[in-house]
This record gives structure tokens, sequence and C-alpha cells, in this order.
């Protein structure tokens, strides 16, 4: 059993909810602070109150923060709702469709340019740390390995495109970072251009299952894989296994949990700020109460529909392109060679042909 500490994780089993409530407890606390305020600024709109006068915060921009934030947290839970289900569902389902091939995995981590200064090595480090592109390597596999495969019937149902041929490059999600040459990849019959790790596609479905951790069958694997084994080269494809955990619950429950619990609190903080605008509109002229309403409705019933919805739909479409139909493909040498060689022999034939032609004529 590998280590916790070693499990090729998103993060510990319950790192992602602690790290969430550690992230939003001072938001809530701010957000508190401007529920008080818009509680408490009726009792000074009053000219006569010494208080009137001093700078305040306007209770309008307080409804735009807690209903901008509202979207971000109902496009949150919207992606962990239906996008990460959907996501499982396609990560899945190498498991049950993907043939195996073989490959290689290209890997350079490299948090720092080779010829830099101070300010080039800190960006440098700045967009590594956004970006995380050192998650990210990319695999090499030749198409007629797929092609060949019984259960490929790629060429078939695309009768009037070129046959599969060339070597596929394409960028995928890497949890063993290090560069492996000959290693299993998992390809769906269907998209020839879909090859992912396949070990590393086992880290991923450990990443959501309900367990965390690989058992000793996959840790052997992964240091065969490592020292180039190329023993799946006669596995007959067809479905992977899943490695076997010690059990943990699903760690983006908690996540969407706090997710609802925000958006309930800040639903209902807004409310209250639109029904304070509307007791201390008479009192403040950059304070109006219909404006306030048509902010609200326009957020509920266009901002979330519009950003949470459409815009996860759009990166669910564009995520799936990339898992499945992205990538280069180059020709081989020895494929051009060949087909060099057979326009060669058709041209030949064809001189032959005019020459034994003209000896007839004459």
């Amino acid at each position: 059993m590998i280590p916790i500490a070693d499990a090729p994780l998103l993060g510990l089993p319950g790192g992602s909810l602690i790290q969430f409530l550690l992230m939003t407890i001072p938001l809530l606390c701010v957000y508190l602070y401007f529920l008080y305020l818009a509680f408490d600024r009726p009792n000074i709109a009053n000219p006569n109150d010494p208080r009137y006068a001093e700078d305040r915060i306007r209770l309008m921009d307080i409804l735009y923060v807690y209903l901008a934030t509202l979207i971000l947290f109902a496009s949150l839970a919207t992606y962990l709702l239906w996008f990460v289900r959907q996501r499982r569902k396609l990560s899945k389902k190498y498991e049950d469709e993907a043939i195996i091939i073989l490959g290689n995995v290209e890997y350079n981590e490299s948090y720092y340019p080779e010829k830099g200064n101070c300010c080039s090595n800190l960006l440098s480090f700045m967009v590594n740390g956004c970006t995380m592109r050192n998650n990210y390597g990319h695999v090499t596999y030749d198409l007629e390995r797929v092609a060949n495969h019984p259960a490929c019937d790629y060429e078939t149902r695309k009768r009037g495109k070129k046959a599969l041929s060339g070597t596929i490059r394409k960028k995928v999600r890497i949890f063993y970072r290090y560069p492996r040459e000959q290693v299993s990849i998992l390809v769906l019959p269907k998209y020839p251009y879909s090859g992912q790790p396949k070990i590393d596609m086992e880290a991923d479905w450990a990443s959501f299952s309900q367990n965390v951790g690989l058992d000793d069958e996959s840790s052997s694997e992964r240091s065969d894989n490592h020292h180039n084994d190329a023993n799946y080269e006669n596995d007959g494809g067809g479905s992977t296994n899943a490695p076997r955990e010690t059990k943990r619950g699903d760690r983006s429950t908690g996540v969407l949990v706090v997710s609802l619990a925000w958006m309930g609190f800040l639903l209902a903080a807004s409310l209250f700020v639109v029904t304070r605008i509307n007791v201390v509109e008479n009192y403040y002229e950059d304070e109006d109460g219909r404006t306030a309403w048509i902010a609200f409705w326009v957020a509920v019933g266009g901002g979330i529909p519009l950003i949470a919805f459409l815009g996860n739909f759009i990166r669910w479409k564009i995520y799936e392109r990339w898992i499945l139909t992205s990538g280069t493909k180059k020709r081989s040498k020895s494929k051009k060679k060949k087909k060099r060689s057979q326009r060669r022999a058709e041209e030949e034939q064809e001189d032959d042909e005019e020459v034994g032609g003209y000896i007839q004529m004459t």
C-alpha cells in the first residue's frame, strides 16, 4: 500500500474542504460586517443624527458585492454538481471501453527558465503557480497501433477520410511527474486521439473514488512503467480495473455543501439589503430601491443561468474536445519514403506505357 503522502491525489482526503473553509471564513467575516451596516443604516438615516454626515459604504455597493459573489458560488456549485460528474463519467469510460497500446510520456518539470534574471524567474514561478502547467505533459503513440486493434472501427465509420497513420502527440494531465517510454496508453476506440497514460488515469480514478491510495499491484505497475516495461503489448485491450484503496468519503461533497450554504446566505443577505435600501432611499440620493430590485432579479434570473449554467456547459465542451480529439499528428519518415517510392513507381510505369505506345505507332 502506498502511503497517503505518496498517493497521486489532488490533495489529502480532507484537504480540499479544510482549505476551502480557511479561504472563505475571512470573507464571511467581512460580509457579516456588511450585513451589520445594512441593519444599522436606518438608525442613522436621519439628518439630525451626527453619524449621518460621516463617510459610509453605500448599500447599493454592498448589494452588488453580494450578487457578484452569489453568481460565483452558483458557478462553483454547478461545476461540482454537473461538470465534475460529467468529467468523472468520461474518465470512467476509459476503464470500461478503452483499449491498451504502447506509447511514450514526455514530461519536463521546469519552474525557472534556463537563463534569466531574478524578475524573470519570479514571473515564471508565478505563471507556473497560476497555470499549474507542471501538472501537464505530453503523450505520443502510433495511430497504426490503434487502427490495427480489433476493437477499433474508426476507419470503417470514417471511410471517406484518410486511414489512421502517423504519430499523435497531445497534452495530457500528469500525476506521476517523470518521462516514460513504452508504457500503457488507454485509447477509446471511437476516438483515436484520446490517448491517456494508464497509471495516470488510475490516479485520477483514485482521486474521486470512495477510497484513497493504490494497492501493491498498482504500485508494482508504476514501478514497471518507470523502468520502461513493455508487458502490456500483448494485453487484449478491453476494460481495465481501477485500483483498490482504503475507504474515504468524496472530498467534493463537503465543498458542495459549503457552497450551497454560501448561496443561501448570499441570497438572504441580498434580499435583506434590498429591503434596507427601500427604507433609506428617501434620505440618501445615491440609494435607489427600484434599481436595487432590478439588479437583484437580473442577477438571480439572468446572471446565474447565463454564467453558472451556460459557462459550465461551454467549459465542458472545451474540456471534452481537449480529452477526445485534441493533438497534433505527424507522419513518420518511413511512410513518407514509402509514398515517394510508390509515386516514382507509378510515374515510371506511365513513362513505359507512353514509350511503348510510341514504338508501336512507328
